[in-house]
């Protein structure tokens, strides 16, 4: 026998036949296959009346039964296959004499069709005996509950989160209802409450599972809002760094203190702002109520003006995110050069300066006129850049100028 299903079958059903073996050493199966099948590999969920004389179910590889159930020639057994095509498992009973015997549960396909992704055909193969099959029937299967909704404790202020987790045909509904009323909009397996109250306390939620073969009505979940309050407070809540030189950096410390009466989690620290900078290592800390923890707040500009940006501490308290702003001003740093020398033992006017990028010039003069003092500084150095100088001595007589004294190098940092 090979006969096609009323309808190609993707998700979870009920598939319902009666078969009849014609003698009591029958070795011969019935299943359900993705298009005609050619062979007993081609099978994917199967029963079996053996060779021994029971019935049995296979599960992978192998063929397995609860229990022993005998079977006699000549008498009709009623058969149910709950298949699920997702998970490619599927229960198999029979019911004997007007009460239903599990053959096997979770029972999975034959591994030769373990990846199918349909079905839609019945088939009985036989290599000793026969059996007839008739009245197949293929229907949803209504919805069952495999993890019912937990009861929560949040405190006031904060939300709870239901969840149901269920089996049967798609399309599946969910209705979750509160004290027995539904609640609009919530009509997914997961239900988050608004912000709970006080009067919330108590509050008792269900959710019904329906599909088209019929319902299902979870548990029931109670909800206990606790009065407890949480709070965290930062000190100072500005934070000033004034005047810091690029490429350095000014480091304060700000307390995080939970001012509430209940335990509170950090989740996060996010900064912004060009220069700062948080550490501390809070994230993820619960503080008891009146535990402080420190923050570390930088700065360190990278560039000269005014700078603003902020820490924001992120919690499960009422009032998070609590904020510090942050305000500083980066400051270029000044560089120059402080030139002495020897005076001349001869009669002079005074002394030029000279100074170059490269080492042994050319050099450009520095002093407008010749200076009596001997040192100079030089403040026109960039950092990062090598300089070279050089000085003369310019007579009294005559104002002629000596020649360029030894070489002086500076690497400006």
């Amino acid at each position: 026998m090979n006969s096609a299903l009323a309808q190609v079958e993707t998700g979870m059903f009920r598939l319902q036949f009666d078969a009849t073996p014609a003698s009591a050493g029958v070795d011969g199966v019935i299943g359900v296959s993705s298009g005609s099948a050619g062979a007993y590999t081609s099978l994917a969920a199967i029963v079996r009346f053996n060779s021994t004389g029971t019935i049995d179910a296979r599960s992978g590889a192998v063929y397995t039964a609860a229990a022993a159930i005998p079977y006699s020639a000549g008498t009709n057994y009623h058969f149910i296959l709950d298949v699920n095509l997702a998970a490619h498992t599927y229960n198999a009973s029979v019911v004997v004499n007007g009460a239903q015997a599990a053959i096997g549960t979770n029972l999975a396909f034959r591994s030769e069709q373990a990846g199918v992704s349909s079905l839609s055909n019945i088939a009985a193969v036989a290599t000793l005996g026969s059996e007839t099959i008739c009245n197949v029937k293929a229907s949803a299967v209504a919805p069952s509950i495999t993890t019912q909704p937990l009861s929560q404790t949040v405190n006031a202020g904060q939300t709870a989160t239901f969840s149901v987790a269920g089996t049967g045909t798609a399309p599946m509904n969910y209705q979750w209802q509160k004290n027995g009323v539904a609640i609009g909009g919530a009509t997914s397996s997961t239900y988050q409450t608004p912000a709970a109250t006080v009067s919330d306390n108590g509050s008792q939620f269900t959710v019904v599972l329906s599909n088209s073969a019929g319902s299902v009505t979870s548990s029931t979940s109670t909800l206990t809002v606790s009065t407890g309050t949480l709070l965290l407070a930062v000190n100072p809540t500005q934070v000033s760094f004034g005047s810091v030189n690029v490429s350095n950096n000014n480091v304060q410390t700000a307390m995080v203190t939970n001012s509430g009466s209940s335990s509170v989690t950090i989740s996060s620290v996010v900064v912004s702002g060009a220069g700062f900078n948080a550490a501390g290592g809070i994230a993820g800390l619960v503080l008891s109520p009146g535990q402080a923890a420190p923050l570390s707040v930088t700065f360190a500009p990278a560039a000269a003006g005014s700078a603003s940006g902020s820490v924001a501490v992120k919690s499960n308290a009422a009032n998070s995110p609590i904020t510090i702003m942050l305000t500083g001003t980066g400051v270029a740093q000044a560089h120059s050069v402080n030139l002495s020398w020897t005076a001349s033992t001869s009669s002079v006017t005074g002394y030029n300066v000279y100074s170059s990028r490269a080492s042994g010039g050319p050099y450009a003069k520095l002093n407008s006129t010749p200076m009596a003092a001997t040192s100079y500084t030089d403040v026109t150095v960039q950092p990062g850049l090598t300089y070279f100088y050089v000085t003369t001595a310019v007579a009294s007589s005559g104002g002629t100028e000596s020649g360029f004294s030894a070489e002086a190098s500076v690497l400006i940092p």
